[in-house]
């Protein structure tokens, strides 16, 4: 039997730049303080659907009426900002968006994981809503539904950018809100279904030196990987996640995957913010991917013995994106404070730049909440203590 990795890892090899050390609270709750409150602007330019990204630092946003795979992460902004408030309108407002999501209930595609995780169930975990928790029931029994026993796993599906070959077609992107989606009421049947999925996207996609490949396709009677392992940075951040969720909730051996995850990013990527691609690095980079993997090694660090050092890269490469030029501060030129533009993204068939997007907010506002340890479930409702915000605790107008 071979060893757990985690139980002979090496030390990590820390290579952080040089940013002045871990963010203090009063950084972190100023960079909150910010991005809740550009949440009211991207509102204001987005009243009429869902906002998904504007190119660098321009504010002007592409969006969508029914969310594309997107939407849930602009209403998990606004259940987390209600968690952080306690407004009773910052809920409405989530609770809004959740119901402009329902539409999708029924889209064949493994991304409603993602929609009412991040849309729905958050809300239920964070604000204790009642509504959102049966919004995500629903979409976790969509989601069971969708399971193909052939395939053992649930496919990308033909809707939101599945195409023909959704149906026969793995990707690694959706699979923490996948696993986080089917237990979220501890049902056996569920549970086993989203294992399953975990181990097969497992075998086709994960590679004996952390490197994870994003995708796979059914074909010849096996998942055979369609990219280079490894070579998309939030592609390997998406698995990390993943392995993250999988090893809060199962343990080994999900966990020695995420370390060997966590260690291939760190010795590929060892700077703070990595470039989209391995494989085009004179190509744009991608901050949002450091933020999805700085949480899975923030994972690591407790749920595995001798792996703390890894909270400390995580701290070391965040600190290094709060103080970049990536997020704007109150004297950004020609930005408004609290626009965090670092997300690489596909604009056109030849054309990935830098944007500001509903999950680069969204990711940065977690990452934050959690090492302030301030994401904490409180269904009571009320501001968390710790959170104080000048510019919008106050209630809108009923």
């Amino acid at each position: 039997m071979r060893a757990d990795p985690c139980q002979e890892a090496r030390p990590v090899n820390t290579v952080i730049p040089s940013s002045g050390g871990a963010l203090s609270r009063t950084e972190i709750m100023a960079a909150l303080e910010a991005l809740c409150a550009r949440m009211d602007q991207i509102d204001a330019r987005c009243p009429n659907g869902f906002p998904l990204y504007s190119p660098g630092t321009a504010d002007d946003w592409t969006t969508s009426a029914g969310g594309s795979w997107v939407g849930g992460f602009w209403a998990g902004c606004w259940w987390l900002r209600a968690r952080l408030t306690g407004s009773a309108a910052d809920v409405r407002k989530a609770m809004q968006l959740g119901r402009r999501l329902a539409a999708k209930l029924d889209a064949d595609s493994i991304h409603r994981a993602m929609l009412f995780w991040y849309g729905a169930a958050l809300g239920a975990q964070w604000c204790g809503n009642e509504e959102a928790l049966g919004l995500a029931r629903a979409a976790a029994g969509r989601l069971v539904a969708s399971y193909d026993p052939a395939l053992q796993c649930i496919p990308t599906g033909t809707a939101i950018g599945g195409g023909s070959d959704g149906v026969r077609h793995l990707a690694v992107d959706a699979l923490a809100p996948v696993i986080q989606l089917l237990t979220l009421d501890g049902q056996a049947e569920s549970d086993a279904i989203a294992r399953r999925h975990t181990d097969t996207l497992i075998a086709a996609c994960f590679t004996e030196h952390g490197a994870c490949h994003a995708e796979a396709l059914h074909t010849q009677g096996a998942f055979r990987p369609v990219d280079q392992a490894g070579a998309w940075s939030r592609g390997q951040a998406w698995a990390m996640l993943g392995l993250a969720t999988a090893g809060a909730r199962w343990g080994s051996p999900y966990t020695a995957h995420l370390w060997m995850a966590c260690d291939y990013w760190q010795r590929s990527r060892p700077q703070a913010i990595p470039p989209d691609r391995l494989d085009a690095p004179s190509g744009p980079a991608d901050p949002s991917a450091t933020l999805i993997a700085a949480l899975a090694m923030q994972s690591l660090a407790r749920l595995a013995p001798g792996q703390a050092g890894w909270l400390r890269v995580a701290e070391g490469h965040i600190a290094a994106i709060v103080r970049s030029r990536y997020l704007a501060g109150p004297h950004g030129a020609g930005a408004s404070a609290g626009m965090f533009w670092g997300a690489c993204y596909r604009t056109g068939p030849d054309r990935r730049e830098l944007v500001e997007s509903a999950w680069g907010t969204f990711f940065l506002m977690q990452v934050l909440c959690a090492f302030a340890g301030m994401a904490g479930t409180d269904p009571r409702g009320g501001p968390h203590p710790l959170f104080r915000m000048l510019s919008t605790t106050e209630e809108k107008s009923q």
